[in-house]
């Protein structure tokens, strides 16, 4: 890591083992409201980083915002799969393969790394269904000239309040493009998806569609079922290398986070602990959170060895704005 990146991490979370400090993980964590300013930062709310999967529910939106969603007869679950980052297992693929089979299409059609059981096979069937919805071949789907790939970055560019030329666009582990952006655009994407009712019309119907179907179906997305911990206030993704992005529902604020390791390990602490330090969950929501996910480091013989510890460093900072109203911004 180069000196000038560095400089833009905090201390964000410690690993103990033996009361001695084993490792550290440095990130950057960005809370932005629907608007797009900052309220809460721990390094460079504007370090720039992949979204990766996290990006998922927002590729979604051009989809069911086109009508995707009726032309198709998909139902929730269908939907919830399309935005997931599943685990290969007979559930997810039986999932996957009804998208498939409703756009007339088999798993030949997926280019998505490793095939129908990659993590990745329900975006790559949802991308498809794009092609299929708009008249497009088919044929090179993944490619970043390619038109469904132009649609998906404009409703990520409206979302994330950026413009599409200052979205950095490379290759995920799957095949597809994927966007880097600062933290604070990811944070204000997950403000506008989570707190949909301010969007415009097409758009916040969209986003409840989708919110709803990630919310109801953990066991499909993959990741951390919140249902039992706080409800539905949350509506969340994780992504590769350290990336997890947030929304708060009513609370008109989105998270990301950056963890510049990519560990996935410090993620869900240090998002709780921010979370609670904001006052978006309560402490009975915290110890739910601690009590099934205790924030402690085992051996291969199941003991515990230590702890994590999330700090938060000295670049951390608060600031209080009125919630907005309305979003301006066309999606």
């Amino acid at each position: 890591m180069d000196k000038m990146a560095a400089d833009k991490f905090s201390e964000l979370v410690r690993v103990m083992r033996g009361g001695v400090v084993d490792n550290v993980h440095r990130g950057c964590v960005a809370v932005a409201d629907t608007d797009g300013q900052v309220l809460f930062s721990l390094g460079d709310p504007d370090y720039r980083a992949f979204i990766r999967s996290s990006a998922k529910p927002l590729q979604t939106m051009a989809l069911v915002e086109l009508g995707g969603m009726e032309a198709f007869g998909f139902d929730e679950a269908e939907l919830a799969i399309i935005c997931a980052s599943h685990s290969g297992g007979d559930v997810q693929i039986r999932a996957v393969r009804r998208v498939l089979e409703k756009i007339g299409l088999d798993e030949s059609a997926l280019r998505a790394g490793s095939g129908i059981r990659d993590n990745c096979s329900g975006k790559h069937a949802g991308m498809l269904a794009l092609a299929k919805l708009r008249g497009y071949p088919i044929e090179g789907y993944t490619e970043c000239g390619h038109p469904i790939q132009s649609l998906i970055l404009e409703r990520i560019s409206a979302l994330c309040g950026l413009p599409t030329e200052e979205i950095d666009v490379a290759v995920d582990g799957c095949g597809a493009p994927i966007f880097a952006m600062p933290l604070r655009n990811m944070a204000l994407g997950y403000a506008r998806l989570a707190n949909f009712e301010w969007l415009p019309k097409a758009g916040a119907r969209a986003a409840r569609q989708i919110v709803q179907a990630v919310q109801n179906h953990p066991e499909l997305v993959g990741g951390l079922d919140f249902r039992g911990i706080c409800g539905k206030k949350v509506v969340a993704k994780s992504g590769a290398s350290g990336c997890y992005c947030a929304g708060f529902r009513q609370k008109g604020l989105g998270l990301a986070l950056k963890i510049a390791d990519g560990a996935p390990e410090p993620i869900l602490p240090l998002f709780f602990e921010v979370a609670r330090h904001l006052k978006l969950i309560g402490a009975d929501e915290f110890a739910r959170f601690a009590a099934t996910h205790p924030p402690v480091v085992e051996n291969r013989c199941g003991e515990v060895v230590g702890e994590l510890q999330v700090v938060f460093g000295e670049s951390g900072s608060v600031v209080r704005k009125p919630m907005p109203r309305t979003i301006s911004t066309a999606c």
